[in-house]
C-alpha cells in the first residue's frame, strides 16, 4: 500500500475520482512549479488484486503548518493528509517548516494512529528526508529526536503478524508473535537501480541464525537480531532511513557531503537479545576510496553518535560488518581518502632527474669550495648556499616523501569526518616542514644572488664586504625559517595535520588573480615554475604533457646548475685538462720479427716490363 498526491492548478475544482484523472493530465501540462498539490488520494491494493483509490483529501490553500500544529486534535486523518501535502516540495522547506512538520507527525504517531494516518505520516517523514536545510538556521534537534523515537514505537505496534510501510526514503517493518521456534529475525534491503526504497526489494526472515548473502543481488543494509533461549511472544520493529538528516551530528563533519543510511531495531516487551549483527554497503565517492569506518549508534543522551557497545567485524570491498549488544538507531560512519593518479613516467623522471641533480650540485659544491681562492668570497658563499639547500631538498624529496596509505583502525574509534585525516606521528610533518624550509631557502638564495648581480652591474666598482655577507646569511637562512614557523603555527593542528601538509591543493581564484600571480612568480622562479602554474589547467591531455615537462625541468635543476655554473667555467675546464693530463698513459710493449719469403736470394737475370695502360713499371 502506498500514497501519492496529484498536483493541479490552484483554481481547479477536484471533487471526484474523474476529477483526479483530469487533474493528472493538467499536472503533466502545467508542470510542477505552480504551487502545492490541491488534493491527495491513497492508492489501494484491494484483496482481489485490482488497484483502486481511497477517499479524496483536499487541502485548504490558505492553510499553513503552524495552523495545523494548533488544530492537530480535531481530525487526525485530515491533519495527516494536509501535512503530507504541505511538505510535498521538500526543496522549499525552511528549518522552521521541518521542525513544525516533525512535531505534528510525532503527535500523530503517538496518538495510536489508524493505518491511513500512519501511511500519511510515514510519507511525510520520507519527504522531510529530502529537505535541504543547510542554510538559514538548523532544525530543532529535540523535534527530530522525538520523531525518530515515535517511528520506533510505530514499528512495535504490530503484535501478531507482519506489516510493511515503504516510502522512497523510509521503510517501517513490523513483525509480532515471535516465540521459541524463532532463533532470530533478519531484515535486509536489496540494492536497486535507484536510490529509493521499493517494497519488492525489502526482505524479512523471521527464523534466521546468521546473515546470509542474497542470491538476487547485493544488499544496502542487513541486520540480524538474535534472541536468547526462551523467548516468547516477542515483537520486533525496524525503521530504515535513506539518510541521516534526522540525526544531525555535531562531532562528525561531512566535508565530502556524504550521507549514510540509518537502521533502527527495536524489541517489544522485556525480551533480551544475544547481540545485533549488521552489514552496510560502503558509499561510493568519486575520486576517493574508503579508508576507515566506525560502527555507531545514536545516543539520545548526548544527541550524537557513539561507539559504546559496538565493535567492528570483518569487512570486504562490498560490505562493512558491525556487532552491537543493544538495540537503537545504528549507522556506519565512513572516512574516505582521496585517490590521486599520476603518469608512471613522472615517477621515473623524478628518480632519475633528482639523482642527476644530487650528483650535479654535489660536484658544484666541491668545485667551488676547492677553487674558492680564485674568486670573491661572496660569490662562493652564494653559489654554495644555493646548491646546499637544493641538495638537501632533493635528498628529502627522493627518500622522504613515500607515504603509504595506512591500514584501517582495528579498534572501533569514533570518526571526526568523512575526509580521512591521518593521525600525525611527527615524521611526515617534519619532512614536510623541512621540504618547505629548504625550498624557500633555495628561492631566497636565488633572490640574493640576483640582487648581487644587479648591484654589480649598477655599481661595478663598489665593494661589498663583511656587511653583505652577514646580511645574506641572516636573510638566506633566517627568512625561510620565519615563514615556515608562521605557516606551522597558523595551519597545523595535531588532530588535523592535513591543513599544513597536502598531496594536492588549489584554491579557486578569479582569472585576473591567477594571471597576475602566475606572471609575478614566473619572473622570479623561471620557466619551470611557469609550467607549474599552467598545471592548473584541468584538461587531462594537456595536464599530462605539462606534468612531464615540469617534472623534467625541476628534477634536473641541479644538473642544469652544474652545467651552467661549473662545466662552462674556464677554471673547471683547466682543472679537468690538468686532471686528464696527470693520468698516466698505459704503455704497450711491441715485439717484431722479420721473415724471408725465399730460402735463397735470386742471383739470376731480372726481367723488367712497363705497362701501357698505367704509368707504372714492374721488375722481376
Amino acid at each position: 500500500m502506498y500514497r501519492t498526491s496529484v498536483k493541479v492548478p490552484v483554481n481547479s475544482q477536484v471533487e471526484t475520482i474523474s476529477d483526479i484523472t483530469r487533474a493528472m493530465h493538467l499536472h503533466d501540462y502545467y508542470g510542477m512549479d505552480f504551487g502545492f498539490p490541491q488534493a491527495s488520494v491513497q492508492c489501494l491494493d484491494n484483496k482481489g488484486g485490482s488497484p483502486g483509490f481511497g477517499q479524496l483529501q483536499k487541502l485548504d490553500c490558505g492553510l499553513t503548518l503552524d495552523e495545523l500544529q494548533e488544530n492537530i486534535t480535531e481530525n487526525s486523518v485530515q491533519v495527516a493528509n494536509n501535512v503530507q501535502i504541505l511538505t510535498s516540495k521538500p526543496q522549499s522547506l525552511t528549518p522552521d517548516n521541518v521542525t513544525t512538520a516533525a512535531v505534528i507527525v510525532t503527535k500523530l504517531l503517538d496518538s495510536t494512529p489508524t493505518e491511513e494516518v500512519a501511511v500519511a505520516a510515514v510519507a511525510t517523514v520520507s519527504q522531510l528526508l529530502n529537505a535541504s536545510v543547510t542554510a538559514g538556521g538548523a532544525v530543532n534537534s529535540s523535534a527530530t529526536n522525538s520523531l525518530t523515537l515515535a517511528l520506533e514505537r510505530l514499528s512495535l505496534q504490530q503484535k501478531n503478524n507482519a506489516s510493511l510501510l515503504v516510502q522512497p526514503n523510509l521503510v517501517v517493518q513490523s513483525v509480532g508473535g515471535l516465540g521459541r521456534a524463532n532463533q532470530g529475525v533478519a531484515f535486509s534491503a536489496l540494492t536497486g537501480l535507484s536510490e529509493q526504497f521499493v517494497a519488492n526489494r525489502i526482505r524479512l526472515n523471521t527464523n534466521a541464525s546468521e546473515i546470509v548473502d542474497s542470491t538476487t543481488g547485493p544488499t544496502d543494509v542487513q541486520i540480524l537480531l538474535r534472541f536468547q533461549p526462551g523467548t516468547e511472544n516477542a515483537s520486533v520493529g525496524f525503521v530504515l532511513h535513506q539518510n541521516d538528516r534526522l540525526f544531525q551530528s555535531v562531532r562528525f563533519k561531512t566535508l565530502k557531503g556524504t550521507n549514510r543510511r540509518v537502521i533502527s531495531a527495536s524489541v517489544g516487551g522485556k525480551e533480551k537479545l544475544s547481540n545485533v549483527e549488521m552489514r552496510f554497503r560502503p558509499t561510493n565517492v568519486s575520486d576517493a576510496g574508503l579508508q576507515d569506518f566506525a560502527c555507531v549508534f545514536w545516543d539520545y543522551d548526548v544527541q550524537d553518535w557513539s561507539t559504546e557497545g559496538c565493535t567492528k567485524q570483518s569487512s570486504s570491498p562490498g560490505s562493512l560488518g558491525c556487532t552491537c549488544n543493544h538495540t537503537t538507531n545504528f549507522a556506519v560512519l565512513m572516512s574516505f581518502r582521496d585517490n590521486y593518479s599520476y603518469a608512471e613516467e613522472l615517477n621515473w623522471i623524478s628518480i632519475i632527474g633528482c639523482s642527476l641533480s644530487i650528483a650535479g650540485v654535489s660536484l658544484t659544491i666541491m668545485f667551488y669550495i676547492v677553487t674558492r681562492s680564485m674568486r670573491k668570497a661572496n660569490v662562493t658563499l652564494l653559489l654554495v648556499s644555493i646548491c646546499s639547500s637544493m641538495l638537501v631538498f632533493y635528498f628529502l624529496f627522493l627518500f622522504g616523501i613515500n607515504n603509504q596509505a595506512p591500514a584501517p583502525e582495528k579498534a572501533n574509534v569514533l570518526l571526526l569526518s568523512d575526509q580521512h585525516a591521518e593521525r600525525d606521528l611527527g615524521s611526515c610533518t617534519a619532512v614536510t616542514a623541512l621540504l618547505h624550509y629548504f625550498l624557500l631557502a633555495t628561492f631566497t638564495w636565488n633572490t640574493i644572488y640576483a640582487t648581487q648581480i644587479f648591484l654589480l652591474v649598477l655599481c661595478p666598482f663598489q665593494q661589498y664586504g663583511r656587511r653583505f655577507t652577514i646580511a645574506a646569511l641572516v636573510t638566506g637562512w633566517g627568512l625561510p625559517a620565519i615563514i615556515v614557523a608562521v605557516s606551522l603555527g597558523t595551519t597545523y593542528r595535531p588532530h588535523q595535520p592535513m591543513g599544513y601538509r597536502q598531496e594536492e591543493f588549489t584554491k579557486p581564484r578569479s582569472s585576473m588573480k591567477k594571471l597576475m600571480s602566475s606572471f609575478s612568480l614566473s619572473v622570479i622562479l623561471g620557466l619551470s615554475w611557469i609550467l607549474g602554474y599552467l598545471l592548473l589547467i584541468d584538461t587531462k591531455g594537456y595536464n599530462r604533457v605539462l606534468s612531464i615537462v615540469f617534472c623534467l625541468l625541476t628534477a634536473t635543476q641541479g644538473l642544469q646548475i652544474f652545467i651552467l655554473f661549473t662545466v662552462r667555467t674556464s677554471v673547471f675546464m683547466k682543472k679537468m685538462a690538468e686532471l686528464l693530463t696527470s693520468i698516466p698513459t698505459p704503455k704497450v710493449t711491441l715485439h717484431q720479427e722479420r721473415y724471408s719469403l725465399w730460402k735463397r736470394l735470386w742471383n739470376g737475370p731480372r726481367e723488367r716490363y712497363k705497362s701501357t695502360e698505367e704509368q707504372s713499371t714492374s721488375q722481376f
